[in-house]
């Protein structure tokens, strides 16, 4: 196992040796060794797709100084890879090789958010507390917070960058809900599914035979069929992300400066309901990093590019910190064609989330059944879609028969 120091080192001999002359700089009392040739593999354009979402990433890559290997394709994930995707070598890569240099600026995350951030989440201690705050708080900056500390354009860079945020974990969009007409699906959602329900669910419903808000209920037994899983877990997990969200709402919602349109609720509700938005979204892209001078600070971030990258249980990426950047370094080899990925079942998750498998990477993530292990997939249709059928059919048989 490699510690940060030792990572990073052997990153930085890796960018020198390979493309430009190298010199020696200091890190964490380490010697490191990083390119001063004007000629790199990185540049601040790469290849993209021809569509609008392509173009503007590519676009808010470059006038923010985002510098993607010029072996990398960028474009925006589509609707079947549910915001996950969308980078991939174009040319073969070597291990250790730099991807992406991220000006920290524009990374969000507990260590660097603005002290109303923290304040705010002080009152419920946790990881996901205090980064939804620092995203909210960079959602919606302070005028004085556009004039002090990072440069303006890095704060309205970052804003923008949130804004583009849609996809987030299964539920976020009321479409995962089924039809709007549906009972107990989209239109029936206080806000959203995440903010539907409260705490006292199972006492409140017991009376008419439920475990739990009808809502949430429905969505138990889709995350069944969708996942394999048993009805308990699926319920034991939204459960937990409602708790968690009921837990941080009151305190976060002041950070909401500007509400988005709803046809209903009031204002504090529509305050809240976002909260509840960004939260599904900053679960669904998290992940931890050591952003201090020694190997023990780990901080809870949100890292551009990062955060849409594909997943696999074998991910060729990782992000180390390196002065005022981020940088995304290929962990081992990576062939032409290749996508880029992360490792999604790494990502921190909430207290108390039991969740594994397929439910786990669908509910936190979003991610879909293409994403999910070949094996784990024919289990679920073998074990549960099929045996459904069979189950169906037999009642069938029976009832022709009489």
């Amino acid at each position: 196992m490699f510690s940060a120091s030792a990572f990073l080192l052997a990153v930085m001999i890796s960018v020198g040796t390979a493309f430009v002359p190298i010199t020696p700089t200091q890190h964490c009392g380490v010697q490191l060794y990083t390119g001063t040739s004007d000629e790199s593999p990185l540049s601040a354009t790469s290849t993209t797709e021809n569509n609008e979402n392509d173009r503007w990433y590519s676009k808010w890559a470059d006038d923010n100084g985002l510098s993607i290997h010029n072996k990398i394709s960028l474009r925006a994930p589509s609707e079947e890879e549910r915001g996950k995707g969308g980078m991939e070598a174009t040319n073969d890569i070597r291990a250790l090789e730099v991807l992406a240099r991220i000006p920290r600026e524009l990374i969000v995350s507990v260590v660097d958010a603005p002290d109303r951030a923290m304040e705010a989440a002080a009152s419920n201690v946790s990881w996901a507390t205090a980064l939804t705050a620092a995203t909210l708080v960079a959602l919606h900056p302070t005028d004085e917070e556009l004039t002090n500390g990072n440069s303006d354009s890095a704060v309205e860079a970052k804003r923008e960058w949130i804004q583009m945020w849609e996809a987030g974990g299964w539920g976020t969009d009321g479409i995962d809900l089924g039809p709007s007409d549906v009972n107990f699906g989209p239109k029936d959602v206080t806000g959203s599914l995440l903010a539907t329900g409260s705490d006292n669910d199972h006492n409140i419903f017991a009376k008419f035979r439920m475990p739990c808000h009808p809502v949430v209920h429905r969505a138990s037994l889709g995350l069944k069929v969708l996942t394999g899983c048993t009805e308990d877990d699926a319920r034991d997990a939204l459960t937990c992300r409602g708790s968690a969200y009921r837990g941080m709402k009151d305190a976060l919602q002041g950070l909401v400066l500007t509400s988005s349109e709803r046809l209903n609720g009031s204002k504090r509700e529509r305050r809240c309901w976002d909260v509840a938005d960004i939260l599904s979204r900053v679960l669904s892209r998290a992940t931890t990093l050591q952003l201090g001078e020694d190997d023990v600070s780990i901080a809870h971030a949100i890292v551009p590019l990062h955060d849409q990258l594909a997943h696999s249980l074998s991910e060729n990426s990782k992000l180390v910190a390196f002065e005022n950047e981020v940088l995304l370094v290929a962990t081992r080899d990576i062939v032409a064609g290749e996508a880029i990925t992360r490792d999604y079942t790494a990502s921190p998750r909430l207290d108390r989330d039991e969740s594994q498998g397929s439910l786990h990477l669908l509910l936190q993530f979003g991610l879909p059944p293409s994403a999910w292990p070949k094996k784990l997939v024919q289990y679920i249709l073998n074990h549960f879609l099929l045996r459904g059928f069979n189950e169906v059919h037999r009642n069938n048989t029976k009832t022709a028969q009489l």
